[in-house]
């Protein structure tokens, strides 16, 4: 059986079919879900004004943000949606039932 993986660790390839981890006790969400990984993509995230420019770039990379070497934020999504930069564990999805969250 699959065991959890933090994404301060390491990621899934690209395109990998997977179970993704989020939650945020402040707000008491949490989302576990199936799904793939999508990769990387821009540079960063924040609210956006009336004219659609970034006001408040928040990058959740050490990396991002303006910085040479930009990776990009990482992209989980599947039925119940697109989580990017969010993700807080995952596990490779190879038809199991669905699992119980990781302990955090």
């Amino acid at each position: 059986m699959s065991e959890w993986t933090s994404v301060k660790d390491r990621y899934p390839e690209e395109g990998a079919k997977v179970w993704y981890f989020f939650e945020n006790k402040g707000i008491e969400i949490r989302i576990l879900a199936q799904g793939e990984f999508y990769g990387f993509h821009g540079c960063y995230e924040g609210a956006v004004d009336a004219d659609g420019e970034i006001a408040i770039p928040q990058c959740k990379l050490p990396d991002c943000e303006f910085r040479e070497g930009c990776t990009g934020i990482d992209y989980f999504g599947g039925d119940r949606g697109v989580l990017g930069g969010d993700v807080t564990h995952w596990m490779p999805d190879t038809g199991q039932d669905k699992p119980e969250g990781p302990t955090t």
